[in-house]
This record gives structure tokens, sequence and C-alpha cells, in this order.
């Protein structure tokens, strides 16, 4: 079973000895959805990261460089070997990035790695050499997203993580260990396979949240520094309002490709604009959970559950754990966790907090927990099972996300996908769901009317609240 267990809890360490020395505390089996950004090497706080690292890292694609620069034809002995050097393969050994399930690490499909190879050469022939032209491959290639590129610098680095992590560890007599990794004994995580792996830890100040889309905000920004760049943008969008994220790729691409002068000052304009994950605003609600675990361990009491009823009981578990939630964000000051000022945090950030209160249920009655796994259908937020046909999957929605297709198309796919019939679909409500909740309600009762097992539906009230001191 999946849990959110931290690496300060796994290896007994007080949490703040992480933070002093400025990094994150991981989680061993759930991924952060936060990436290594080569632009922010430089800024590191730690000083081996910013000469050693960002060295390491221009290295490494110095040595792409040299492979592409020499190859003649897609497909010779140089793109082989351009190829190779290019792994996109998830390290796991790091705990960033999508991957949710054991921290196993995933490849990306062939093409991906080809795109990016091309683009690279692309620009290479404009003259541009900047080994931190990687960083802006997100904003010109439709499937390759800042995690790939976060992939890639972690690779390029890891010697350079893994020395700092072993510094850390002896200092904090943290078991150390031999490894296929590096030649720097590491901490070993004993995964659900068994399998003993290493980890390497990751400075706070070097890492950025994985937007859900690429940040055109951001793009958009660094375009008006340059006027021939801004023109060109705004002559390419054209007419459209509210362009795709496959258009805004389309458009950076023709824009930043016109000559090595404009690649480089937009590199340069995102290079300056560049900043580190905000612990203050926490948009994804990591350290929200992260204090949760680290410091008000969450239990659930023992009920009386007879699981051998099936997903009738496994569903009832999951109700119990999100009417927990529900009172704590409603009753109680966990509201304040799905806020970053005056703006609803990431759909991530209550999934999180979810995941923390849930698994403690599950823990306390044996039941498994899984968090986003594919059950062919896509990533489902939740899997609750006890043995092979009691499944109960649940789904997460932001009343400011597509509420209605979540209830009536994706739930239902990943019910038949997990091949179950019971699903909860959770509305956290910010305040402005009233007529989707209206409507998911009215599709409930529709599918009700038909003898139909309709999926429960589940409204959180995550509104601002006044301080318990002052409600009456």
């Amino acid at each position: 079973m999946d849990t959110p267990t931290l690496f300060s809890q796994y290896f007994d360490i007080e949490p703040e000895s992480l933070d002093r020395a400025g990094f994150l505390d991981p989680f061993l089996s759930v991924d952060l959805p936060l990436f290594i950004d080569p632009l922010l090497l430089e800024k590191s706080a730690n000083k081996i990261i910013a000469s050693d690292g960002i060295d390491a890292f221009r290295l490494h694609f110095e040595q792409l460089v040299r492979l592409l620069l020499i190859c003649e034809v897609k497909g010779d002995a140089a793109w082989k070997a351009a190829e190779r050097h290019l792994s996109l393969k998830e390290p796991a050994e790091n705990g960033l990035g999508y991957g949710k399930r054991g921290r196993s690490g995933s490849s990306r499909p062939a093409r991906v790695r080809t795109r990016l190879l091309e683009t690279v050469r692309e620009v290479l022939r404009l003259g541009s050499k900047d080994p931190e032209m990687l960083s802006l491959m997100g904003f010109l290639e439709e499937e390759v997203g800042p995690d790939t590129i976060s992939d890639f610098t972690t690779r390029a680095m890891t010697k350079v993580l893994a020395r700092i992590t072993h510094d850390f560890c002896v200092q904090e007599n943290v078991p150390v260990h031999a490894n296929d990794l590096s030649s720097f004994d590491l901490p070993m995580h004993l995964r659900n396979d068994s399998a003993n792996k290493p980890m390497v830890l990751v400075p706070k100040d070097i890492v950025r949240h994985l937007p859900v889309t690429d940040s055109w905000g951001e793009v958009w920004a660094a375009t008006q520094h340059n006027q021939a760049l801004r023109e060109k943008v705004n002559a390419l969008l054209g007419g459209i309002i509210t362009p795709t994220i496959k258009q805004q790729k389309e458009v950076i691409r023709q824009a930043v490709l016109q000559s090595a002068y404009i690649f480089d000052e937009f590199l340069e304009a995102v290079r300056k604009s560049a900043v580190a994950y905000d612990q203050n605003d926490d948009v994804l609600g990591y350290y929200t959970l992260r204090d949760l675990l680290a410091k008000k361990p969450l239990a659930a009491e023992r009920r009386r559950y007879d699981l051998s009823k099936g997903p009738v009981e496994v569903h009832r578990v999951v109700l119990d754990a999100l009417e927990s939630f529900k009172h704590h964000v409603e009753n109680g000051n966990l509201w304040e966790a799905l806020w970053a000022g005056e703006v609803p945090k990431r759909e991530r950030a209550s999934q999180l907090i979810f995941y923390a209160i849930a698994d403690a249920h599950c823990r306390a009655n044996n039941v498994d927990l899984s968090s986003e796994p594919n059950m062919g259908g896509g990533p489902v937020d939740f899997k609750f099972s006890h043995g092979f046909k009691a499944r109960v999957v649940v789904e997460i929605k932001r009343s400011q996300g597509s509420v209605e297709h979540g209830f009536e198309k994706q739930l239902e796919t990943y019910k038949k996908a997990s091949q179950t019939d019971f699903g909860v679909f959770v509305v956290i409500d910010y305040g402005d769901g009233g007529p989707k909740i209206r409507r998911i309600r009215h599709l409930r009762d529709l599918q009700i009317a038909k003898g139909l097992r309709a999926s429960e539906i589940v409204v959180i009230d995550a509104t601002k609240k006044k301080s318990a001191s002052k409600r009456k």
C-alpha cells in the first residue's frame, strides 16, 4: 500500500534539520509535482549546486551538442549516441515529478526524445549553444513539459546530488549504503516490491511547481522585453483571444527561432524571471501536508467494517474518510491550507491533504489506497480496495474546474476501467460551485430514476471562514 511517509519520518530525523540544510523533505512513495529548473542552479544558496552542479549540467549538455553537431542525418551513429545520452527515464531517486506509485520511474515515448533532439539541433543551427536552452523546450514542444527537463537535469547532476545527500546523511547519522547510482554511499528506501533503492535529496531553491499547463503568462511577460519578439508573437496570435497550449507553443516556437539573438534574448528574460517554489504560497499544499504528517500525526478510529461484504463496506470507509476531511475543512482551520492568499490552491493541494487523512483511515482498517493509479482509462485520483473485487474510485475537482465533465464522463470511465460500480465525486467548493453542483446532482437523480447505481457526490465548503473565536 502506498503511504505518504516523509524522508524525515522514515529515517527518524528532525524535519527542521532538512529545512536548515535547505533540502526538501520528500515523500517515499508519492512523487512531489515539482521539477528542477536548470535556470535556478546558479541562484542556489547551496554552493556545491551553484558551482559543481551547474558545471555538471553544462558538461552533460555540451556532450549532447557535440554529438548533434557531427550528426549528418537522423539515424546515423552520432544521432543514436545522442539518443542514448538524452535519457528521459524518470529518475525515481529524487522523488519529483508526476509518478505516484512506488517512485519506480517511467520512460517517455521515443517520439518525445526525437522531437527534443530535433529542436535542440534547430537551435544549434541558429548559432545558440547555451546549455540552459533546454529549460525553454517545454515552451516549444507540445509533449515536452518541465518534468522532462527536470529529469534530464537530474541525470546530468546525479553525482553532485549524491554528494550533498551523502554529506547531509553522514552529519545527521542517517544510514548510508553502497549503491548502483553513485560512488557515494546513499540512504536506501525499501520499496513495495521489496527492492532497496537509493535516494537523493534536492535543495528547495532549485525546484518549481509543475503547472497543469505551461505558464503562458510567464512566456508573455518575457516577450515584452524584446520588440521583434513581441511583434512576431502578436502577429502570430492574430485574433486568438484564448490560445490553446498547442497554439501557444507553436507561436513561441516560430517567434523565438527567428535568430540566435532573439532566442538568447528570450532565454535571458525567462532566466531572470525564474523563481523557486514559494513555501509561503505553497500552491500545491506540500508544506501543509508535510506539517500534518511530521508534527500532527493523523489517526483514525478503528470502526467496525465487515470488509467481507465487498465494495459496500469499502465505500463506507471512503465516506468516513471524506467526512473527516470535510469536518476539518468546514469546522476547523484546514480550509486555510486550500488557499494561497486570495487565490484557491491547485487541485493537487486538496488531493494531497485528503490522501494523508484517507491513508490513516485505510491503515486502521486494512484497506488499500492507491494515488492516481492508471487502470486503463487514465489516472483516477484515488482507488480504495480490499482484495481484487472490492474497489471504490474517488475523483476530486475544484469548483472552478470541469465539474460536470468530471462527474458525467471522467468518473464513469474510471469506474469502468477499475471494474467497479462504486465511485465518489468530490467537489471542493470555493464559493462559486452552486450551478455546477446543482447540475451534477440533477444528473445523479436521473441515473437513480433509471435504476442505475449512481456515484456519490460529496461537496466540501472550502470558502474562507472566520477564526474559531469569532464564529457563533
